[in-house]
C-alpha cells in the first residue's frame, strides 16, 4: 500500500520515531487508530463482546499500559502451630 502525506505530517512521524515512542510507521499508525476508536467509543463496544474474563478485560481497556501487575502472589501459606 502506499500513503501520501503532508511534508509536515511525515515530520512529525520521524520525531515520533525519533523520540522512542514508537519503533516504526506502522506502530504509529496502529496507535492513532486505537486512539481514535477509544475517542469515538469503539473500543467500549468491543470490550463488551471480547473480554472472556476479568485479566482480558483490564488488559484491552483503557488500563491497557498503566503497568497493573496482574500475576499472583508467590507468597505461599505458613504452618502456624495453634495451641
Amino acid at each position: 500500500m502506499h500513503i501520501d502525506i503532508a511534508p509536515e505530517t511525515a515530520q512529525l512521524v520521524r520525531e515520533e520515531i525519533s523520540s522512542g515512542l514508537v519503533q516504526s510507521v506502522d506502530e504509529l499508525i496502529k496507535a492513532g487508530v486505537e486512539a481514535l476508536r477509544e475517542k469515538t467509543g469503539q473500543t467500549a463496544a468491543r470490550l463488551r463482546t471480547n473480554a472472556d474474563n476479568l485479566s482480558d478485560l483490564l488488559l484491552n481497556s483503557p488500563f491497557a499500559g498503566a503497568a497493573l501487575d496482574l500475576s499472583r502472589s508467590q507468597d505461599l501459606p505458613r504452618r502456624i502451630d495453634i495451641e
